[in-house]
Parts: structure tokens; C-alpha cells; sequence
């Protein structure tokens, strides 16, 4: 095992993070499943009974801190909720793993994708996840023409295909401009209906109208908005932007989906509100930019994989112990260097079974950044880095922990 620090909030996989949430749904709709199992049962049992339509919106970076901040001015939203509580996100706590484990209910390194950039073997090339890219020049889809079927990507069943198959149709909602991305394609594998909306109110609008075409019909609805990310990225996760937007989206949710549906519509009906993870705030003068450090960029063979929060380096033959030693050494106030294997075997990706690339995406070196800071190479000193204010991907609690509120649709007075 790993010694970590006291500040790291770490996820349980046996039931407390958002790759329980697959399961979760299962379970209350009487299913099977196969992956990580429910959380635990104080997060759903007290929805259960005659659950015939399970909805999940995922609101991208509304970690637990906005809620907690604005406590008094969301009661209108989260005095209603049937549960209230807080789960984890996975490890690293980025979108693109995290909602490749909402979408197939398995771990990080049990689906395979693991981070923001991953080097990939097939190809020889560092990666840009979320556009399926070269990492040096982001032309979308670029690894799609290289030969990677989005498909058959990540080494888990869809929710879509497990679901469809215990004869729950399966509907997904988000920005009209991702719908067809490799991204979407790599998580909708099964899905029955695919919606692309342009704003909040709109993807409310088409759930409740699937709703009300289809009282008491089985089904899963998942929801995607990524708005409070995007603000919380450039203008603070606790700014006045960002929790205005967040306090807008939850009112719309409320007026349009919690009060809004017809009694037939509510019937059997359970809505979770969640998000992929939240943000922390990133000063400047914490950034570690790896261009001072010349020892550390001579022990590494080429510019790490991973993300600023938490970066996956590949050292050259020889010398990861002296790599470890040397960010400890120079950098250990700011960053923490482990082993890439005993960083899999402690389980903070997840557990086995893995999947076969896991091993060698997470490179030798895994470097996890502490408190607020980042580690960053060359090509991540840009103007888009230099102006962001909020990020995430490492352990600290404002990036891991994300609420989790349910409502029984036949309960909720409207």
C-alpha cells in the first residue's frame, strides 16, 4: 500500500462514488447488472417500491462546496429531496473517465479511460481525450482515422447495452453539439434514444415530453449539462457566476421536471441530481512548471499523459525510482510522486478485473498534485491555462465530493 496524505479524499468503490450509479439504477428498477455495485442503501432505499422510470442529470463540476455555500438560498430545491447526501467522484476526477464510469457503471481502470491524455500504444501518440486527438494538434477525430473505434474503446459494457437487454430502454440528453462526438458514441453503445438539446430548459422540455408519452413504461433518462464547468474553469467554482448558474439550473429543474409533469407521469418516477466532480481554485504561484526542473524533464522519455491535477509519466529505462525521488525531493510540497503499479494495486483507479491497456496508460510515474497546485509542461503554459481559475482532477475534497439528491416523483407535492 501507498502512504497518502491526510488532505486526499479517497473513493470507495464498494459503494459511495459515481460509478455506483449504474447499479444503483438497476436496483431500483429490478434489474441485473454487471459492474461496481449500488451505493450504498441509505443513498436509494428510500425511493424504492414500484420504481418503473429512474432519471439521472448530471450536472458537470457542481461539487458538494457550491451547495454548501449557498445553503440557505437552494433550500427551495433540496428541502423537497426524499435523499440528501454526498458521494465521491472516481479517481482521476475529471469528466472524461468519470462519465465513462456513470455510463458504464465499472471503475477507471476497469473501462480504460483514464484521464484527459493518454498515450496510446496502436498509434504512438499522446492523446486529447475529450476530441479523440493528437495532444500536439487537436484535429477531432484524428485517432478515429488512425484506426480507434470509439465502439469498442472502453473495456466494459455500455449501461445502454445491459439495461436494453433486462428490457429497460435507455435515453440520453445533452448539448446538441456533442451528440454525434466519438466521446458521446464511445459512452451510448445500446442506447434507444439519443437528444440533442441547446440549453437546460430545452432538455427538460424533451424529458418531460418522453414522460408523458410514455406513462408507467419502463425507463433510464440521462441528462448532461456541462455550464457550471465551463464558468467554474474562468470564473472561480465559488464566484458569483458560478453558483448563479447553479441556482438557475436548479430552479428550472424544479419548475419543469420535479412540478411539472402530469400525476400519470409522476407515477414510479425517481430523479438524482449529481455532478462528475467539482473544482478547486489554482493560484499561479503554486503551478509547478516542469521546464525549471531539469533533472526531472532528463528522466522522463517524453511530456506525461494525465492532466495537470494528476499526471502519468514515462520514464526513461532505468530510472522511475530516481524520477520519484527527484519530484519528491524538489517538488513534495506541492506534488506527491508514486509508483504507477503500486498506485493501481492500492485500488484508487479500482479494482480488478482491469483493463488490458490500464496498465501501461498510467505510465510509471504517477504524480498527484497537492492542495491546490498543478504540474504543468510546456505546452499546457498557454493562454487558456494561465487565464482558467478552477480545476480538477486530483484528491482534494472540493474536486471528490459531489452531492447526490434523489426525489420520488409520486411523492414530491406540486
Amino acid at each position: 500500500m501507498i502512504a497518502l496524505p491526510d488532505e486526499f479524499v479517497l473513493p470507495d468503490y464498494t459503494g459511495n462514488t459515481i460509478g455506483n450509479i449504474p447499479a444503483t439504477v438497476a436496483a431500483l428498477l429490478n434489474i441485473p447488472f454487471t459492474g461496481l455495485p449500488p451505493l450504498r442503501d441509505a443513498f436509494w432505499r428510500p425511493l424504492a417500491g414500484d420504481v418503473r422510470r429512474v432519471i439521472v442529470i448530471l450536472l458537470d463540476s457542481m461539487g458538494a462546496n457550491i451547495l454548501d455555500q449557498e445553503q440557505e438560498r437552494m433550500r427551495f430545491f433540496t428541502d423537497e429531496a426524499a435523499v440528501f447526501g454526498r458521494i465521491t467522484s472516481v479517481f482521476p476526477s475529471t469528466t472524461v473517465n468519470a462519465l465513462s464510469s456513470v455510463w458504464t457503471g465499472a471503475a477507471p481502470a476497469q473501462h480504460g479511460l483514464l484521464g484527459l491524455r493518454l498515450f496510446h500504444s496502436e498509434q504512438a501518440v499522446l492523446s486529447f481525450m475529450i476530441t479523440l486527438s493528437p495532444n500536439f494538434k487537436r484535429i477531432s477525430d484524428a485517432l478515429v482515422d488512425a484506426g480507434l473505434e470509439p465502439e469498442s474503446f472502453l473495456a466494459w459494457p455500455g449501461v445502454g447495452e445491459q439495461f436494453t437487454a433486462a428490457g429497460v430502454p435507455t435515453y440520453a440528453f445533452k448539448g446538441q453539439a456533442i451528440l454525434d462526438s466519438s466521446l458521446s458514441r464511445m459512452h451510448g453503445r445500446g442506447l434507444t434514444g439519443n437528444y440533442g438539446v441547446f440549453s437546460m430548459a430545452d432538455m427538460l422540455v424533451q424529458m418531460g415530453d418522453l414522460l408523458e408519452q410514455k406513462p408507467g413504461e419502463p425507463m433510464y433518462i440521462n441528462g448532461y449539462w456541462p455550464t457550471i464547468d465551463t464558468i467554474s474553469h474562468f470564473r472561480g467554482p465559488l464566484s458569483a457566476a458560478t453558483c448563479s448558474e447553479t441556482r438557475t439550473l436548479l430552479s428550472q429543474i424544479k419548475a419543469l421536471l420535479l412540478d411539472g409533469l402530469s400525476p400519470q407521469a409522476r407515477v414510479g418516477t425517481v430523479v438524482f441530481l449529481v455532478a462528475d466532480h467539482g473544482q478547486i481554485v489554482g493560484p499561479h504561484d503554486q503551478h509547478v512548471y516542469v521546464k525549471d526542473y531539469p533533472q526531472i524533464v532528463d528522466a522522463q522519455l517524453m511530456r506525461s499523459a494525465g492532466e495537470p491535477r494528476v499526471a502519468y509519466l514515462y520514464a526513461r529505462q532505468g530510472r522511475v525510482e530516481e524520477l520519484i525521488a527527484l519530484i519528491n525531493e524538489q517538488c513534495g510540497d506541492r506534488l506527491l510522486a508514486v509508483s504507477a503499479e503500486s498506485v493501481l494495486k492500492s485500488g484508487l483507479f479500482g479494482p480488478p478485473p482491469y483493463a488490458p491497456e490500464t496498465r501501461h496508460r498510467i505510465g510509471d510515474v504517477v504524480v498527484i498534485a497537492r492542495d491546490q497546485a498543478l504540474y504543468l509542461n510546456p505546452d499546457e503554459e498557454d493562454l487558456a491555462i494561465k487565464r482558467m481559475v478552477g480545476h480538477h482532477g486530483g484528491l482534494h475534497p472540493d474536486e471528490m465530493i459531489v452531492p447526490w439528491i434523489g426525489f420520488r416523483l409520486d411523492q414530491v407535492a406540486n
